[in-house]
Formats: structure tokens, sequence, C-alpha cells
């Protein structure tokens, strides 16, 4: 079985200009910064059955799609490489932008979370990978993470997509608080979790980190991450194939119920990452707070643009999502939230906030998001048979 290991390193490269990635490693402070280095450690650490193939996949992206200093980018990682036993291809900007070029398609981009994880997607496939486990630079992964997984699919072969926990600070549970009672994103992910740990089985759900998925190329050559999300971008790929799942997509031929579009938790020691995150993505919170809206007013618009699933329906797969956009009008919890800021930051900051926030809800409700997906779903696909081996 050939496995393609997939890490994205984001790095910043200009320092007066604001970062949307949670937390980039600057390059002229690369060799202290970075997380990479312990990653690839834990990496040439795996146990590997004998006629298993490993093959690893960095997408060192450089903020706001700078290429200057790709050359560097390539150095740095290099040196990191250095001793390692296993494949690997390091991938930049640039090549994403000639790639762009080659085959004319807009899949080829690294303008935000989603776009990349699509590269981590696309390549592995052009390389005629079996299946893909994407992570990121600040994770490890446990010696017999591959072991485990092999096992799992095999014991699975009619499910395609697992998600798994992440481990900080030695447990698996989203610890903390709330900080807003109006937003209770911390402990309804924590119900989540919870819930899942029930069980060492399988269990369907909508819920799930990018740091950790495990995905079988089939998927991957029919199911792509929804573009444009500011973050939260492994939500919106379960959310978005699970509605497939119930609707089909004509425009590509896909019919309702296929298997394929179904995703699954597991709870496993062994599948489990190690998050050592270099800093919390929250530390600017009403930045973060703007981020979370946005991405969850265009994940609410999925759902309102089909008729086959239900906000109710989101319960049974994620409390979290339920608890996030489980709304029949979605304005008037943002403006609920919005109202509770108002008690910690200037009533000018959060009006701005509001008008900013409106606007983006107005530019995306002018057209049905979860059309326009099906429609681009098809253009991946034709993407896809023209590259793949």
């Amino acid at each position: 079985m050939n496995f393609a290991i997939v890490i994205n390193t984001y790095i910043r490269t200009n320092d007066n200009k604001r970062d949307f990635f949670d937390h980039p490693t600057p390059l002229n402070d690369f060799e202290n910064k970075n997380t990479l280095h312990k990653t690839i450690d834990s990496i040439n650490k795996l146990n590997v059955g004998k006629n298993d193939n490993i093959s690893v996949y960095i997408f060192a992206v450089a903020a706001h799609e700078d290429v200057s200093k790709d050359g560097i980018i390539i150095e740095k990682i290099e040196k990191i490489m250095e001793g390692f036993k296993y494949n690997f291809y390091i991938y930049t900007n640039t090549d994403i932008q000639c790639c762009k070029e080659k085959y004319n398609s807009l899949f080829f981009s690294s303008k935000g979370y989603p776009e990349i994880r699509n590269q981590g997607f696309i390549f592995p496939i052009m390389n005629g990978e079996d299946v893909i486990i994407q992570i990121d630079d600040d994770e490890l992964l446990r010696e017999n993470y591959i072991l485990k997984t092999k096992e799992l699919l095999e014991k699975n072969p009619d499910k395609y997509v697992f998600t798994a926990p992440y481990e900080k600070n030695g447990t698996i549970r989203i610890t903390g608080e709330d900080k807003l009672k109006t937003w209770k994103k911390t402990t309804s992910m924590d119900i989540d979790i919870v819930r899942f740990m029930k069980s060492p089985k399988p269990q369907e759900s909508i819920f799930g980190f990018g740091g950790n998925m495990i995905i079988r190329k089939e998927f991957a050559e029919k199911m792509y991450y929804p573009l444009d999300v500011p973050r939260g971008e492994d939500f919106s790929l379960l959310l978005a194939s699970r509605l497939i799942y119930e609707n089909g997509n004509e425009y590509a031929e896909i019919k309702e119920k296929n298997p394929i579009f179904k995703s699954y938790f597991i709870y496993d020691k062994d599948i489990t990452i190690i998050h050592e995150p270099p800093y919390e993505a929250n530390d600017d919170f009403l930045f973060y707070v703007e981020k979370n809206l946005k991405r969850f007013i265009l994940e609410w618009l999925m759902i309102k643009g089909q008729s086959n699933f239900k906000f109710n329906d989101l319960k049974k797969y994620s409390y979290y999502l339920y608890e996030m956009i489980g709304y029949d009008d979605y304005i008037s919890k943002i403006y609920e939230i919005l109202e509770e800021l108002k008690e910690f930051y200037p009533k000018e900051s959060i009006e701005n906030l509001k008008k900013e926030l409106i606007s983006f809800y107005n530019k995306n409700y002018s057209e049905n998001r979860f059309e326009k997906f099906k429609k681009l779903q098809k253009e991946y696909i034709s993407l896809i048979n023209r590259i793949k081996v």
C-alpha cells in the first residue's frame, strides 16, 4: 500500500503584512522557530509494513502567495530533510502556480487553507498514491500510526474517510472555557469528543481535524475542500461531503447515498496525533471570531442551498457544528454574539466587525453556494481525470 503523508507548513516572508494563517513560521528565524523538524523526526521512527511505501509531501507555502523567497524556503526545508529515510517532495507557491498555468485550473492555488489542502489531494494523485494522510507541521505521529491505519483500512473496505483525535497536553479533550456565553465553541466541541471516546469503532460523523485525516484515493479523486473558507476547512470538507452524500450531484453524475462521501471518526491511541502548536490560534480573539464567523456563514449557506439535509440533522453527526450553525436565522445569531463582544471590546471595533460580517454575508448570500460547489466539483473531477496516473 502506498501512503502519502502530506504536511503543510506555512511561512511568513513579510513581517509588514497580516497573515491569515494561525501560526506561520517566520522565514527570517526559520531555524529557531520551525516545528517541522520534530514532525519529520516522528515520521522517521514509524513502523512500516514490508510491503508498504511512504512518501512525504511537504507544501512549504509562503503567505500571500509570495514566490520571491521560494528558493530560500526549499534550501531550509532540504536541510531539515537531511538523513530522512523515505521518499519526499517539496512544493512551494512556484510549483503550484506553474501547475495552474499548465492545466489552466483554479484548483491550483495556495491563497488559503482549503486551497492548500486541495494540493494535498492533487499532487499525491498525480503520483499514484493509494492513501493520503493529511497532517500539519506542528504534529507528531506515534510509531504504529501507519500499521494501525493500514489495519483500519483493511477492516473497513467500505469506508473512505477517517478522522482521528489530536492529543494536546496529555489529553484529547477540548479543554478550556468558552470566552462567550453566546458562542460555546470549546464546550460543544468537547461534547463531541466525549461521545466519540465511548467506542473504539468507526463512528459516522461530520467532525474532524485537517491535521489528522486518513483518505483513500477514491475520495480524493471526487471530493475537494470548499474554496475561500478562511479557516475550519476540515469541517467544511466533511460537511460538503455529507451534503453530496445526501443530495448527489447531477452535474458530476454522482447519485445520492454514494458511500464514498460518508466520513468516520476513529478513537484509537495509535492513530491519535500529538499536537504541539507554537502558540494558540485565538491569541487575537477578535480576529479569530471574525474568521470563524465568516467560515460558519459559508457552511450555513451550504446547508441552506440544498433540501435533503436539515440543520437539526447536524446533532447526529456533530453537536459542535449544530451549536455553531444550527439556526434558521444565522444573522440573528451573529448579532447576539456581537452584542456580548461589546462587553470586552470598544463599541467602534464591534460596529466595524458587524459591517464586515454583514457585507460578507450579503455578498455570499446572493448565490447558491451548494449549487456552485457542485458545478466546481464537476470541474475538479475533470481535472483529476486529466492528471491521475
